[in-house]
């Protein structure tokens, strides 16, 4: 009999130690569908979040693209044409450059007045414009904001000397630096 109570110790001791109990592997369940449900909430979480932000997106892009079209664009301009192209040096030291362009200034088209004025100061605009290529290096005319730039440039100084109007843009119907 000593040895059933022996026996029955190890078994009440020590035997609910190795059996597994039902509740840790509720547990365990308990705690892999928590991080499957938590899982799927993010991912739909991360879904809706996408399609409001896609949607933001592409309203906020078809508002930009309508009101370029609502934007009317300017009126036609008349332009003088000068008749011969510009051709000279740069102001590079070292190895000689040259600029060969040819120009149209644009102005209000009902100007009569402004367009016999640039007829007759057509030498005086040459001179002028001239003078501000010479002045340019090949490095000042590289890209296209530097050309945007001297298009500006001339525009000021020819409308400087304008007494019956002023010329709104400079064209450049041919640019050439070498």
């Amino acid at each position: 009999m000593a040895d059933e109570e022996e026996y029955e110790d190890d078994d009440a001791g020590g035997g609910e130690a190795f059996e597994p109990s039902a509740s840790s592997g509720l547990n365990k369940i308990v705690k892999i569908l928590i991080y499957v449900a938590l899982g799927a909430v993010g991912i739909v979480l991360m879904a809706v979040i996408s399609y409001y932000v896609a949607l933001t997106a592409a309203s906020q892009q078809y508002k930009e693209v309508s009101s370029i079209a609502v934007v009317k664009p300017p009126p036609p301009t008349e332009n003088f044409n000068f008749t011969e192209d510009f051709r000279v040096n740069t102001a590079d030291t070292g190895e000689p450059h040259f600029i060969k362009m040819k120009l149209s200034l644009g102005f209000e088209s009902d100007n009569a007045a402004l367009s016999a004025e640039l007829a007759q100061r057509t030498p005086q605009l040459r001179n002028i414009i001239n003078l501000i290529l010479m002045g340019k290096t090949k490095d000042e005319l590289a890209t296209i904001q530097d050309r945007l730039e001297l298009q500006e440039e001339i525009k000021a100084s020819v409308n400087h000397i304008l007494s019956e109007g002023k010329v709104s843009e400079v064209y450049f119907q041919e640019f050439i630096v070498n």
